[in-house]
């Protein structure tokens, strides 16, 4: 062969640059037969450079006055104080902001009313004289009803809704005055307290409904692309309009993305498009379109009879299950935590309960009782 191993260099003052080629050109040419003869010859080799490179070194710093002894490496491990983990979505739990200041029995929030009935809860934005503005009272609504919905495993479908002409207007431009005589760190946990709040409704176990019997802006965007199923009027409008202002709606970009994807996300925060209804259902903002809000009920009616034939455990397992999964590339850990949420799901005792009523022929416990829409 017109390959031969090149000569190997020196064992005396050889720069590190000389053994890298003749290290490469070995393993190239020794192949997979000679791998031990490689780990035999070369190994020691390079162990002896490292001591070489060592001596260099002690007679370096010891010019410059510093002593290092013999030995002084041996038995040293480096611990880190912290270790960092990195979460997986489903290891994630959504947690609550402050505590609650309202509950259903005894609910005293004037901007937000929440109303309960057999199986099913509305959320109502109720600031028309706004145009339903978010300002503080409001997000402490909507915080409070979650906070009690995530404890209600009665509660099978929550419905997002509004008063007055307009879905929901964005923010309060009273907080825009606030938000600027705010230091760094007071806006970033007003940012993060609004994407909490998101992330709360929109990991509700219930099945989430919003309906849109008007426009929506900026925040109010959010709120809807934070529901499973969005239903609305075909003159309703939606805009996230920050970037005219010089502003980044980064608090709902999150939801937004997760919601119609990268691709559309773009279109409407990048260019502050101003969204008609049919072009948001083509987006994936909007489910499903009607003339008019009195349509709505029906809408409603519809779902609330397809969620009370499903288990509320299963249901609210599968919702999670999404959520956690979507847009994630398929490792083994998302393999794993998938195939884990199966088998627990198989023997849970919805599960048992839905066998036997399969071989019995009979309705299950949870598809005995209605779902009744409020309005």
């Amino acid at each position: 062969s017109s390959l031969r191993r090149p000569p190997a260099p020196s064992r005396g003052d050889c720069p590190l640059e000389a053994w890298v080629p003749y290290a490469a050109n070995v393993l190239v040419l020794c192949g997979r037969d000679s791998v031990m003869a490689v780990s035999r010859g070369v190994a020691p080799r390079w162990r002896e450079f490292d001591k070489e490179m060592e001596e260099k070194e002690r007679e370096m710093l010891k010019k410059a006055g510093i002593i290092m002894p013999e030995g002084h490496m041996d038995g040293y491990k480096y611990m880190p104080q912290k270790r960092v983990v990195e979460k997986q979505s489903w290891e994630v739990k959504p947690g609550p902001n402050s505590t609650p200041q309202s509950s259903s029995s005894s609910w005293n929030n004037s901007d937000v009313s929440f109303e309960l009935g057999q199986g099913i809860a509305h959320i109502t934005l109720n600031r028309p004289q706004t145009n339903n503005s978010l300002n503080d009272g409001m997000m402490q609504g909507i915080h409070d009803a979650c906070f009690e919905l995530h404890r209600r495993s009665d509660i099978r479908i929550v419905v997002l809704r509004a008063e007055g002409k307009m879905f929901c207007a964005g923010g309060d431009p009273k907080s825009f005055q606030d938000t600027a005589s705010m230091t760094d760190a007071q806006s970033q946990r007003s940012s993060v307290c609004m994407m909490r709040l998101l992330h709360y409704f929109q990991s509700l176990p219930q099945f989430t409904i919003g309906l849109a019997q008007g426009s929506a802006m900026g925040t109010g965007v959010g709120l809807l692309a934070a529901c499973d199923a969005v239903c609305a009027v075909n003159s309703a409008r939606f805009v996230v309009s920050e970037v005219k202002i010089g502003m980044c709606p980064a608090a709902i970009v999150p939801v937004i993305t997760s919601k119609v994807g990268a691709s559309h996300a773009k279109r409407i925060m990048c260019t502050a498009e101003n969204i008609s209804a049919p072009l948001a259902k083509q987006m994936g903002l909007v489910t499903e379109l009607v003339d008019d809000e009195a349509e709505f009920s029906k809408y409603v009616e519809t779902i609330c009879d397809k969620i009370t034939l499903c288990a509320p455990l299963a249901s609210a397992r599968s919702k999670r299950l999404v959520q956690n999964v979507a847009s994630r590339p398929l490792t083994l850990k998302l393999i794993s935590y998938t195939g884990g949420e199966l088998a627990d799901v198989r023997v849970g005792e919805e599960a048992v309960k839905g066998m036997v009523a399969v071989q019995a022929k009979t309705r299950p416990s949870w598809a005995e009782i209605p779902i009744k829409p409020l309005y």
